[in-house]
């Protein structure tokens, strides 16, 4: 017993792989089993979903770390830190 799947793809994507399934002696519904019988096999998908995160550069990730937060600078006249014993 067999059902349908309809299945919206790009009209592009969907030509290619048509082109290269025919060059592998298979069709879109014999591939679309094999991966739904891997993935019963596996328990997973066939692949490993990725984020690829864009590199932040220091500056990027320090404002990051801070939240966004701006922060304020006070004069108060007074030399603020550590004195020296001369």
């Amino acid at each position: 017993m067999t059902t349908t799947i309809n299945v919206r793809v790009d009209e592009n994507v969907k030509r290619d792989v048509e082109f290269l399934l025919d060059k592998l002696g298979m069709n879109i519904s014999v591939a679309v089993n094999m991966m739904f019988k891997q993935m019963l096999m596996d328990e997973a998908l066939p692949f490993q979903p990725k984020y690829k995160r864009k590199r932040l550069s220091l500056k990027e990730r320090l404002n990051d770390f801070k939240g966004g937060y701006t922060f304020e600078e006070w004069d108060t006249g007074e030399d603020v830190g550590i004195e020296v014993i001369k």
